[in-house]
């Protein structure tokens, strides 16, 4: 027994600690006690490793994942189904015409005509102030304004040159032709505005520098023909 020389110190001093002296027989005894008792012991201690390896493999397998996208069962015994109707050859179903309800005509019912809303503008009466006014304006035919005049003298022949010049140069100006015995006067125009009478007297003066711009009474018609 090679391990019990080597460690005799050692098992004298155990047997000296559990009450043995100087006995070989003892010694060998206490020691093979100690043996099986750390065979013992190692055993024990294996069995509790061996018991924390198994409760960790049950707690790592109790929170492994469980894929749930892989659950399969089948639910044909629960799905209702459905059967279309036959329909024998030998008979056929005609379908039942609808009959739709022709409507009654309803009697008329005798309502009385609302009574009309008074309107509150005043359309009628300007209407009326309107037309009194147009009709009052085209019975005035003068106005006051200007006419310009071209000639005055007691000869008969210019009096006729100078109206044939004027209607050549200003056609739209209506030439009048006043007498008394023995003058004759000729005044052409009908301005109502004194800047359209200006504005023609103007090119009148060039050609005869005898005219004279002079207040008057004109045609309303066909001053407004002037432009």
């Amino acid at each position: 027994m090679p391990k019990i020389n080597q460690n005799r110190g050692g098992l004298h001093r155990v047997a000296q600690r559990l009450g043995y002296y100087n006995d070989k027989k003892v010694i060998f005894v206490s020691y093979k006690r100690l043996v099986m008792k750390g065979k013992l012991g190692g055993i024990l201690v294996l069995g509790l490793l061996m018991m924390g390896c198994a409760s960790n493999r049950s707690v790592t397998s109790g929170r492994s994942t469980v894929d749930y996208n892989s659950y399969n069962e089948d639910l044909s015994s629960v799905r209702p189904v459905y059967r279309p109707t036959s329909v024998s050859s030998g008979k056929v179903t005609t379908p039942i015409p609808t009959t739709t309800p022709v409507p009654t005509a309803r009697k008329p019912e005798n309502r009385k005509p609302a009574a009309p809303i008074e309107a509150m503008h005043i359309n009628r009466r300007l209407d009326m102030v309107l037309d009194t006014i147009a009709a009052q304006n085209r019975s005035i035919r003068y106005a006051p304004g200007f006419r310009i005049q071209v000639y005055v003298g007691t000869q008969r022949q210019e009096v006729d040159a100078m109206r044939q010049l004027i209607t050549q140069n200003f056609p739209e100006l209506s030439p009048y032709l006043s007498y008394n015995q023995p003058t004759y006067r000729l005044k052409i125009g009908d301005f109502m505005r004194r800047m359209d009478a200006e504005r023609y007297y103007a090119l009148v003066k060039r050609m005869i520098d005898s005219a004279q711009l002079q207040p008057d009474k004109v045609d309303i018609r066909r001053s407004l023909s002037i432009k």
